[in-house]
C-alpha cells in the first residue's frame, strides 16, 4: 500500500501525465520477458496471466526454446525437463493468455547450448558445429556460419509458428558470445570461400590483423542471414505475425563485439519491433541508450526498451522501475519490456507498478 501510494503521487504530479484517451489513440505496449518459460508459478499459467492482466501488462515473451531443448513437444529438438514435468508450455500459455487478453511472442534463445542435454552438446561438438575461440578452445554455442546450424535454428522457429497460433516469435542471443568467437575451421573455410581470398595467418589476420574489419562484417552477415530467413518464411506461414528481437543496448559497440547489427535488420524490414536490453540502474545511462536507439530506429518500428528490474544488482525497486518507465514515456518510446516475470516480481514488483502502468495506459504515442 505504501509503494502504491508513492507511485500514485509521483505519477499524478507529473506534468506529462495525461488522462486516458479515446480508443483511436495508440496504446502503449507493456511487455514482460519470462526466462523460465513456465510463468511466475510453474504449472499454473492461469495465475501468472491473471497477475499480468491485473497489473496492466499486455504482452509476454516466454522463453520456450533454446539452442538444444524445447518446452513443447518439438519434433526437432530434445524435450526439456520442464516439458516432461509440466507438459506443453506453449499450449498452456496460449490458453491462459487468451482468457486474459495478453499477446504471446515465443522467445527463442539462438545458438546457446547452456541448457541442452549433454549428449546433444557432444553430438554437436563431434560434428564440428560448435564455436571455437580465437585460442582454439571449444565453446558450447552453435556456430552461426555453419549451414546445418542455420537450418536448425530456422526450422525450430518456424516449427513454433506452424504448430501454434502465437502472435510473434522473438530472437535472443542472436549474436556471437564476444569478439573472441568464432574461429573454428569451418569459419575459416566459409570466410575464404565467400571472400574469394585465402587467410595468410589464421586466425590472427581476422582477429587483430589486416582483415579484422572484413571478418567482423562477415560475422555480422551470419546473424543477419538467420533473421532475414526466419522473417521471410514466418510471414509466408502466418501473415501478420510479428518478428522481434532482444538486442544489446549499446550500438555500434555490439556490432564490433558480438556481430549484432540490429539497426540493419530494422532498415531491411526484418523486425516488427525491437527490445534493447538497457539494464542499468543509472538513469542518465539509461536515457543515453534509449535516445540513441530511438535515433537509430527513426520511427520505422516501435522500440520497447528493456528495463532490467531483476537483472541489476541490487534489483531495481518499484520506484526505480517507475522512474525509468516515466523517462521512456517522456522520450517517446512506444512501450517497455520488463525483465522479468518471476515469482519475486509477480509478488512484489508488479503490484507496486500498477499505478504507474494504469495511469499511463492509452497515452498518445508519436
Amino acid at each position: 500500500m505504501f509503494i502504491s501510494t508513492i507511485l500514485f503521487i509521483l505519477v499524478s504530479s507529473d506534468p506529462s501525465f495525461e488522462a486516458p484517451h479515446p480508443p483511436n489513440r495508440v496504446k502503449e505496449v507493456r511487455a514482460a520477458w519470462n526466462h523460465s518459460g513456465t510463468g511466475a508459478y510453474p504449472g499454473d499459467w492461469e495465475r501468472s496471466c491473471r497477475v499480468l492482466e491485473e497489473n496492466g501488462f499486455t504482452l509476454i515473451l516466454p522463453n520456450m526454446v533454446w539452442g538444444g531443448i524445447a518446452h513443447y513437444p518439438s519434433k526437432i529438438l530434445p524435450h526439456s525437463k520442464t516439458f516432461r514435468k509440466y507438459g506443453d508450455q506453449i499450449a498452456q500459455c496460449l490458453a491462459a493468455t487468451k482468457r486474459h487478453g495478453i499477446e504471446v511472442h515465443v522467445w527463442k534463445v539462438n545458438y546457446n547450448l547452456a541448457t541442452a542435454p549433454k549428449d546433444f552438446v557432444e553430438k554437436m561438438h563431434k560434428a564440428g558445429r560448435t564455436q571455437r575461440s580465437v585460442a582454439g578452445k571449444p565453446t558450447n554455442w552453435l556456430c552461426p556460419s555453419h549451414p546445418e546450424n542455420q537450418r536448425l535454428e530456422r526450422n525450430v522457429m518456424l516449427e513454433v509458428i506452424r504448430e501454434y497460433p502465437v502472435a510473434g516469435i522473438h530472437f535472443d542471443y542472436i549474436r556471437y558470445p564476444d569478439r573472441e568467437h568464432c574461429y573454428c575451421p569451418g569459419c575459416r573455410e566459409r570466410f575464404e570461400a565467400d571472400s574469394g581470398k585465402k587467410v595468410a595467418r589464421w586466425p590472427q589476420d581476422c582477429y587483430s590483423g589486416p582483415r579484422k574489419e572484413e571478418y567482423n562484417a562477415w560475422r555480422c552477415r551470419q546473424t543477419t542471414q538467420l533473421v532475414a530467413t526466419v522473417s521471410r518464411e514466418a510471414r509466408k506461414i502466418r501473415p501478420g505475425i510479428k518478428i522481434s528481437a532482444a538486442v544489446y543496448g549499446g550500438y555500434p559497440q555490439c556490432r564490433a563485439s558480438v556481430a549484432q547489427d540490429w539497426p540493419e535488420w530494422i532498415k531491411s524490414g526484418y523486425l516488427d519491433f525491437v527490445c534493447p536490453m538497457d539494464y542499468t540502474a543509472n538513469d542518465q545511462s539509461f536515457q543515453k541508450l534509449v535516445e540513441n536507439q530511438l535515433r537509430l530506429v527513426g520511427g520505422r518500428i516501435p522500440v520497447y526498451p528493456g528495463i532490467g528490474a531483476s537483472a541489476t544488482r541490487p534489483p531495481l525497486t518499484p520506484e526505480r522501475v517507475a522512474e525509468q518507465i516515466r523517462l521512456l514515456q517522456r522520450l517517446g518510446a512506444r512501450g517497455f519490456t520488463l525483465f522479468e516475470l518471476n515469482l519475486t516480481t509477480a509478488e512484489t514488483l508488479l503490484p507496486g507498478l500498477s499505478w504507474t502502468v494504469r495511469k499511463f495506459k492509452d497515452r498518445a504515442v508519436p
